[in-house]
Parts: C-alpha cells; sequence; structure tokens
C-alpha cells in the first residue's frame, strides 16, 4: 500500500537562498559564489516509495536541479539524484561531510537539457534500490553503497542561475522486511503467526523468498529483495546453508538485521555468537514474549530513522 502526500509542506534552507512556498520552490542562487550550491530540507520524509519535482533551469551547462534523499541531520551527509553535474546530464552522487561530492552513476550529455523548460524527475527508492527517470524515461539504476543513514528528504541546486522546482510530491511505501529461513513446519507458522502480524502492527511489509513467483534464477531474486529491504530478519536455529549464506550477504550491506532461534533446539555457529539473538519459546505461552521482543526491537531500527 502507497500513501500519497498531499499535505502542506514546510522547508528549512541549509544552503544557499530560496524562496519556498507549499509545493512550489525556486533557487535563487548561491549565498556566496565561492560556495555556489543550494539546499533545501522538506518536513517529508522517504525510505520506501517515490519522490517527484518538475525542474526549469534557465542554464542547463552551469545549473544542476536534483532531488536530496536520506539526508541524516546528525552528520549532513545524503544521496541527490537530478539533472547536472560532474559536466553530465544525469547524476546520482552522494554528499560526505570532510570530503565532499562523490559521483556514483553518470549519465548523458548537458547540451540534450533543454533551456527553461518543465522537466519531470521521478526517483523511486527501494532500499538501497535508486532508479531515476525523466519524463517518464529511466535513465539511472543504481545500487547506493550503504543503507541510507536518514530519512529527510529535500532539494539541491548547484550554480550561479535561478532554478525553479514545481509539484514537489512523494508517494511513500512500507519500508520492507525481509524474512530468511528455512521453508519448512513449524517455521512456516512461525512466519505467518508471528513475524508478518508483528511487522504488519509496526508499519512494515514482510516477506520471504517463498513469495517470489516469476521466472528466473531465484538466488539473483533473493540478493535483490535484500538490497531493496529495509530490515533482515533471520530465523537462525536448523544449520540451514542457504540461510547463513543470506544472512552474510546481508550482513555485507550493511543491513539492519535481528536473528531468532528456538531457545530448546539452536546451535548458534562461532561466527554470529557475538550478535543479539531473540530466543524464543515455541510454545502457546511463548508467543506473546516473542512478539514483544521483536516488536521492540522493529520499532527500535525504524525510530533510529526518525
Amino acid at each position: 500500500m502507497s500513501i500519497k502526500k498531499q499535505a502542506s509542506v514546510k522547508w528549512a534552507p541549509i544552503a544557499g537562498r530560496w524562496t519556498c512556498v507549499e509545493r512550489t520552490v525556486k533557487y535563487d542562487g548561491p549565498e556566496e559564489q565561492r560556495d555556489p550550491f543550494g539546499l533545501v530540507l522538506s518536513s517529508d520524509r522517504l525510505r520506501q516509495g517515490n519522490l517527484e519535482v518538475t525542474v526549469k533551469l534557465e542554464d542547463p551547462i552551469a545549473n544542476s536541479a536534483r532531488l536530496v534523499l536520506g539526508y541524516d541531520s546528525s552528520s549532513g551527509n545524503y544521496f541527490s539524484v537530478g539533472i547536472g553535474g560532474y559536466g553530465r546530464a544525469y547524476v546520482l552522487d552522494e554528499f560526505v561531510q570532510g570530503k565532499g561530492w562523490g559521483g556514483l552513476a553518470l549519465q548523458g550529455s548537458t547540451g540534450n537539457i533543454q533551456k527553461s523548460v518543465d522537466i519531470a524527475l521521478r526517483v523511486d527508492l527501494r532500499g538501497q534500490r535508486a532508479r531515476l527517470t525523466v519524463d517518464d524515461v529511466t535513465v539511472i539504476e543504481q545500487n547506493l553503497p550503504h543503507p541510507l543513514l536518514g530519512d529527510q528528504v529535500g532539494l539541491f541546486a548547484w550554480g550561479p542561475s535561478p532554478v525553479a522546482f514545481n509539484r514537489f510530491g512523494i508517494t511513500a511505501s512500507p519500508p520492507r522486511v525481509f524474512v530468511i529461513m528455512q521453508f519448512t513446519e513449524p517455521f512456516n507458522s512461525f512466519f505467518r503467526h508471528v513475524i508478518q502480524p508483528v511487522a504488519m502492527r509496526s508499519g512494515l511489509e514482510a516477506f520471504r523468498g517463498s513469495d517470489i513467483y516469476k521466472p528466473g534464477i531465484i538466488l539473483d531474486d533473493i540478493i535483490r529483495d535484500i538490497l531493496e529491504s529495509e530490515v533482515i530478519i533471520a530465523e537462525i536455529t536448523p544449520s540451514n546453508a542457504n540461510v547463513f549464506y543470506e544472512l552474510g550477504y546481508a550482513h555485507a550491506l550493511g543491513k539492519q538485521t535481528i536473528l531468532l532461534a528456538d531457545r530448546a533446539s539452536a546451535s548458534l555457529p562461532f561466527d554470529i555468537r557475538g550478535y543479539r539473538v531473540i530466543f524464543y519459546e515455541n510454545t502457546i505461552k511463548g508467543k506473546p514474549e516473542v512478539e514483544r521482543e521483536l516488536e521492540a526491537h522493529l520499532k527500535s531500527i525504524m525510530s533510529g530513522f526518525e
């Protein structure tokens, strides 16, 4: 389920000069020529879904107009994606305090960007997967190097000339939880009766590899779904090679992970004994306890993004 936000939005300029009226925003130019860029943050937030805006540039060669994703107020780091920069037409980059900007995906020639014409930008964000479409044409599809540090969004502009941003909009989807587990009983029932309902109550969508019904290589689908998920839950009671392979991939990506194991029968490998594990009792009596612990973990993870 996706929810399109149409309510009023507030803005906080961080750099540059801006004129902001609801979802129509104008970059009026830099505050200082030595630092010719602008950054303004929106009161809207996004971790999963899409972000869109229509831009108009007076000078496509000298100016950039991008959407900001994953702004983290504690560090000031963020991603930006849109038009212009690095001498290219379409850009996805990352800003890191103390290091500056670094391009992650660069496409096209700036000579193809039209002057003073409305251009529709849309970014689809699924976990660490970002896709930029320009006037409904996909121009960049790229994996982000790490999960988003924050969920604030905004606008970025570069250059000496004004840039107009209109019809700024956001459509949020529930963040996804990918569940790694063995596809046998009692784990199937544990997924349906404990993990899925708890995730739903926490505002998340839980699914697993067995829910993928389409042609292709199953491992490729699982890797993509781990990449596009916000949180990973792994049930590690049986010593299942597939489960630990997928868990290792999630750890390599820096994903937030929650480990679950049956207290009565789990034997944890040495490599993960240092991770916190929710041990549960697979009984009617144990069900409320594991539900409470899992819900607390999920809420703690998601509150860290607010």
